[in-house]
């Protein structure tokens, strides 16, 4: 399960061997959980827990992993905190939430991101914080670089139900990003009619059990809003984008997408597809962005 997050064992050993206090913050409460598993298969012999809505009975144990909301718990409690997703909403450009985790650390923060925002790169021109790019992944298999379908909605919905089907035969899950509420629930409908599928999104009431039933392969595919744009690591999922030239689907929130495929070291491969009706500037800058990615690791390895 290769990620950033596993990028920070070696630091969370180093913290942890020297008696001090680790913490794990995300802004999303799904991620939250996520990670608290990751962390609990990488850590056996730790407690791990996870503070979020509806998680808030058990607040301490050797790695805490919780929203930044969560983070009013934990004043000057952390010597190292690392902050994942630092782009990302609620805690992106949100003064009150940035000055909780500045408060909750006394030592270091590790800040996480894979596509930071303008103002964490302003913080690394004046030097105030230090940048590390890493751009390969540990299975060494390149980043899936999408390929974009200019196609009339229709056909695009056509589309997706193909490729679900197509899918599903190979013994893959695929997930839909659709950029509204009101899309998934339609495409939904639709796809029920070929392979079985469920649709999660930010009012969505039962998301983990709707997110368990996905993992435990009980469902083909999985429709959802951009809810499932980070942390989320399924291991053989394909993803399709469907009017993917819909203006929340950002730059940032397209590699984010992408990145969802070819995590697992048993499949590092997989699909990427972009569906719109013309090539926006957010899916030429992704594409671009990715290609560039993978470019940069090939010359390294060259050297």
């Amino acid at each position: 399960m290769p990620g950033k997050t596993e990028i920070c064992f070696e630091s969370i050993c180093g913290y942890l061997a020297q008696g001090k206090k680790v913490g794990f913050a995300i802004s999303r409460r799904q991620v939250v959980l996520e990670i608290a598993g990751r962390l609990r298969k990488a850590f056996p012999e730790l407690s791990v827990c996870e503070v979020a809505q509806g998680y808030t009975q058990v607040t301490d144990a050797d790695l805490i992993v919780c929203t930044t909301h969560q983070l009013y718990r934990y004043p000057y409690a952390f010597d190292l905190l690392i902050l994942d997703e630092l782009d990302a909403f609620p805690f992106v450009g949100n003064e009150v939430l940035q000055a909780i985790a500045n408060q909750a650390c006394i030592g270091q923060k590790l800040l996480l991101s894979a596509t930071p925002d303008k103002e964490s790169m302003e913080l690394v021109k004046q030097k105030k914080i230090e940048l590390v790019c890493l751009f390969e992944r540990p299975h060494k298999h390149p980043l899936i670089v999408p390929k974009v379908i200019q196609v009339s909605i229709l056909i695009q919905v056509w589309i997706v139900i193909y490729l679900c089907i197509k899918f599903q035969k190979e013994g893959k899950q695929t997930l839909v990003f659709v950029p509204r509420k009101n899309d998934g629930k339609w495409m939904k409908i639709i796809l029920n009619l070929f392979v079985k599928t469920d649709f999660i999104h930010s009012s969505t009431q039962n998301k983990d059990e709707i997110l368990d039933c996905f993992r435990n392969k009980e469902l083909s595919a999985l429709v959802c809003t951009t809810l499932l744009e980070r942390g989320i690591t399924i291991p053989s999922v394909q993803v399709v984008v469907f009017k993917g030239d819909h203006s929340v689907f950002t730059t940032a929130s397209l590699i984010q997408i992408f990145g969802r495929v070819g995590r697992s070291f048993k499949d590092p491969e997989g699909k990427g597809v972009c569906l719109c009706q013309a090539s926006s500037e957010s899916i030429k800058d992704c594409v671009s962005q990715i290609t560039k990615m993978n470019d940069t690791v090939y010359a390294a390895t060259k050297k």
